[in-house]
Protein backbone atom coordinates (compact mmCIF):
# COMPACT_ATOMS: atom_id res chain seq x y z
CA UNK A 1 0.00 0.00 0.00
CA UNK A 2 2.93 2.31 0.68
CA UNK A 3 4.40 1.64 -2.78
CA UNK A 4 1.01 2.38 -4.35
CA UNK A 5 0.75 5.62 -2.39
CA UNK A 6 4.21 6.75 -3.47
CA UNK A 7 3.54 5.95 -7.14
CA UNK A 8 0.11 7.62 -7.05
CA UNK A 9 1.57 10.76 -5.44
CA UNK A 10 4.35 10.83 -8.03
CA UNK A 11 1.80 10.51 -10.82
CA UNK A 12 -0.31 13.26 -9.24
CA UNK A 13 2.74 15.52 -8.99
CA UNK A 14 3.66 15.10 -12.66
CA UNK A 15 0.01 15.36 -13.78
CA UNK A 16 -0.29 18.68 -11.94
CA UNK A 17 2.64 19.90 -14.07
CA UNK A 18 0.83 18.71 -17.23
CA UNK A 19 3.33 15.91 -17.80
CA UNK A 20 2.42 12.44 -19.05
CA UNK A 21 2.26 9.88 -16.23
CA UNK A 22 1.46 6.79 -18.27
CA UNK A 23 5.04 5.51 -17.96
CA UNK A 24 4.57 5.30 -14.18
CA UNK A 25 1.24 3.56 -14.65
CA UNK A 26 2.81 0.98 -16.98
CA UNK A 27 5.72 0.31 -14.64
CA UNK A 28 3.31 0.15 -11.70
CA UNK A 29 1.59 -2.85 -13.31
CA UNK A 30 4.84 -4.83 -13.20
CA UNK A 31 5.73 -3.72 -9.68
CA UNK A 32 2.22 -4.37 -8.33
CA UNK A 33 2.13 -7.88 -9.79
CA UNK A 34 5.56 -8.74 -8.41
CA UNK A 35 4.71 -7.46 -4.92
CA UNK A 36 1.33 -9.22 -4.76
CA UNK A 37 2.61 -12.48 -6.22
CA UNK A 38 5.50 -12.32 -3.74
CA UNK A 39 2.97 -11.94 -0.94
CA UNK A 40 1.12 -15.01 -2.24
CA UNK A 41 4.42 -16.89 -2.64
CA UNK A 42 5.10 -16.60 1.07
CA UNK A 43 1.50 -17.54 1.88
CA UNK A 44 1.43 -20.74 -0.15
CA UNK A 45 2.32 -23.83 1.86
CA UNK A 46 2.82 -26.18 -1.09
CA UNK A 47 5.69 -26.16 -3.57
CA UNK A 48 3.13 -27.14 -6.23
CA UNK A 49 2.03 -23.49 -6.32
CA UNK A 50 5.28 -21.74 -5.40
CA UNK A 51 7.40 -22.83 -8.36
CA UNK A 52 4.84 -22.00 -11.09
CA UNK A 53 4.18 -18.66 -9.38
CA UNK A 54 7.86 -17.74 -9.74
CA UNK A 55 8.03 -18.89 -13.37
CA UNK A 56 4.85 -17.03 -14.32
CA UNK A 57 6.15 -13.93 -12.53
CA UNK A 58 9.28 -13.91 -14.69
CA UNK A 59 7.25 -14.49 -17.85
CA UNK A 60 4.86 -11.70 -16.87
CA UNK A 61 7.73 -9.23 -16.47
CA UNK A 62 9.07 -10.11 -19.92
CA UNK A 63 5.60 -9.89 -21.45
CA UNK A 64 4.88 -6.53 -19.79
CA UNK A 65 8.19 -5.07 -20.94
CA UNK A 66 7.40 -6.29 -24.46
CA UNK A 67 3.92 -4.71 -24.20
CA UNK A 68 5.41 -1.37 -23.10
CA UNK A 69 7.96 -1.44 -25.92
CA UNK A 70 5.35 -2.58 -28.45
CA UNK A 71 3.03 0.31 -27.66
CA UNK A 72 5.86 2.85 -27.28
CA UNK A 73 8.47 2.23 -29.99
CA UNK A 74 10.29 5.43 -28.96
CA UNK A 75 10.58 4.93 -25.22
CA UNK A 76 12.37 8.24 -24.68
CA UNK A 77 9.35 10.18 -26.00
CA UNK A 78 7.66 10.57 -22.61
CA UNK A 79 5.19 13.17 -23.88
CA UNK A 80 3.49 10.65 -26.21
CA UNK A 81 3.89 7.60 -23.98
CA UNK A 82 0.86 5.28 -24.31
CA UNK A 83 -0.84 2.81 -22.00
CA UNK A 84 -0.07 -0.89 -22.42
CA UNK A 85 -2.59 -2.97 -24.35
CA UNK A 86 -2.57 -6.34 -22.61
CA UNK A 87 -0.49 -6.30 -19.43
CA UNK A 88 -3.19 -4.84 -17.17
CA UNK A 89 -5.78 -7.42 -18.22
CA UNK A 90 -3.24 -10.25 -18.01
CA UNK A 91 -2.24 -9.10 -14.52
CA UNK A 92 -5.89 -9.24 -13.45
CA UNK A 93 -6.42 -12.73 -14.87
CA UNK A 94 -3.22 -14.04 -13.27
CA UNK A 95 -4.00 -12.51 -9.89
CA UNK A 96 -7.52 -13.97 -9.95
CA UNK A 97 -6.02 -17.38 -10.71
CA UNK A 98 -3.38 -17.20 -7.96
CA UNK A 99 -5.83 -15.92 -5.37
CA UNK A 100 -8.26 -18.72 -6.20
CA UNK A 101 -5.39 -21.21 -5.89
CA UNK A 102 -4.58 -19.72 -2.49
CA UNK A 103 -8.21 -20.11 -1.38
CA UNK A 104 -8.18 -23.69 -2.69
CA UNK A 105 -5.04 -24.52 -0.74
CA UNK A 106 -6.38 -22.85 2.41
CA UNK A 107 -9.66 -24.74 2.27
CA UNK A 108 -7.92 -28.04 1.51
CA UNK A 109 -5.43 -27.73 4.36
CA UNK A 110 -7.91 -26.22 6.84
CA UNK A 111 -5.08 -24.38 8.57
CA UNK A 112 -7.46 -21.99 10.30
CA UNK A 113 -10.42 -22.76 12.54
CA UNK A 114 -12.51 -19.81 11.35
CA UNK A 115 -11.62 -18.45 7.94
CA UNK A 116 -13.66 -15.28 8.58
CA UNK A 117 -11.23 -14.24 11.32
CA UNK A 118 -8.16 -15.09 9.22
CA UNK A 119 -6.61 -11.73 8.17
CA UNK A 120 -5.21 -12.88 4.83
CA UNK A 121 -8.67 -14.16 3.79
CA UNK A 122 -10.00 -10.60 3.86
CA UNK A 123 -7.00 -9.21 2.00
CA UNK A 124 -7.33 -11.84 -0.73
CA UNK A 125 -11.10 -11.33 -0.90
CA UNK A 126 -10.63 -7.62 -1.49
CA UNK A 127 -8.00 -8.26 -4.16
CA UNK A 128 -10.23 -10.85 -5.81
CA UNK A 129 -13.12 -8.38 -6.04
CA UNK A 130 -10.84 -5.64 -7.36
CA UNK A 131 -9.21 -7.79 -10.03
CA UNK A 132 -12.52 -9.36 -11.04
CA UNK A 133 -13.93 -5.93 -11.77
CA UNK A 134 -10.68 -4.81 -13.37
CA UNK A 135 -10.50 -7.73 -15.80
CA UNK A 136 -13.75 -6.62 -17.43
CA UNK A 137 -13.48 -2.87 -17.05
CA UNK A 138 -9.81 -2.34 -18.03
CA UNK A 139 -10.19 -3.29 -21.71
CA UNK A 140 -13.34 -1.18 -22.09
CA UNK A 141 -11.71 1.82 -20.42
CA UNK A 142 -8.61 1.47 -22.59
CA UNK A 143 -10.54 1.63 -25.83
CA UNK A 144 -13.00 4.25 -24.56
CA UNK A 145 -10.07 6.58 -23.82
CA UNK A 146 -8.70 6.08 -27.34
CA UNK A 147 -11.66 7.79 -29.01
CA UNK A 148 -11.10 11.33 -30.28
CA UNK A 149 -14.30 12.66 -28.73
CA UNK A 150 -15.48 11.93 -25.21
CA UNK A 151 -17.02 8.48 -25.13
CA UNK A 152 -19.69 8.53 -22.41
CA UNK A 153 -19.75 5.40 -20.30
CA UNK A 154 -21.56 6.89 -17.33
CA UNK A 155 -21.21 4.86 -14.15
CA UNK A 156 -18.58 2.58 -15.74
CA UNK A 157 -15.95 5.28 -15.12
CA UNK A 158 -16.56 4.96 -11.36
CA UNK A 159 -16.49 1.14 -11.24
CA UNK A 160 -12.69 0.78 -10.86
CA UNK A 161 -12.63 3.40 -8.10
CA UNK A 162 -15.57 1.78 -6.32
CA UNK A 163 -13.96 -1.65 -6.34
CA UNK A 164 -10.62 -0.20 -5.27
CA UNK A 165 -12.38 1.36 -2.26
CA UNK A 166 -14.03 -1.99 -1.45
CA UNK A 167 -10.64 -3.70 -1.81
CA UNK A 168 -9.03 -1.24 0.61
CA UNK A 169 -11.90 -1.74 3.08
CA UNK A 170 -11.33 -5.51 2.97
CA UNK A 171 -7.56 -5.01 3.40
CA UNK A 172 -8.29 -2.77 6.39
CA UNK A 173 -10.61 -5.42 7.82
CA UNK A 174 -7.81 -7.97 7.42
CA UNK A 175 -5.41 -5.63 9.22
CA UNK A 176 -7.97 -5.17 12.00
CA UNK A 177 -8.27 -8.95 12.46
CA UNK A 178 -4.47 -9.20 12.42
CA UNK A 179 -4.18 -6.60 15.19
CA UNK A 180 -6.84 -8.41 17.22
CA UNK A 181 -4.90 -11.64 16.79
CA UNK A 182 -1.63 -9.99 17.83
CA UNK A 183 -3.26 -8.68 21.02
CA UNK A 184 -5.04 -11.98 21.77
CA UNK A 185 -8.53 -10.53 21.58
CA UNK A 186 -10.25 -13.24 19.52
Amino acid sequence: MIVKLVIDLTMFHFASRSQNTILYYNLNIILRYLLLSGMLFYSFQSEIFKKPLMIVGGLFVFFSVWDILHVNPVLSDLHNHAMVLYANTLESVLMIFWILMYFYETVQSMRTANILTFPFFWICSGLLLYYSANVFVAPVMHYANKWEGRFELGFLYQVPDLFEIICMLFVSLGAWFFSLHEHGQY
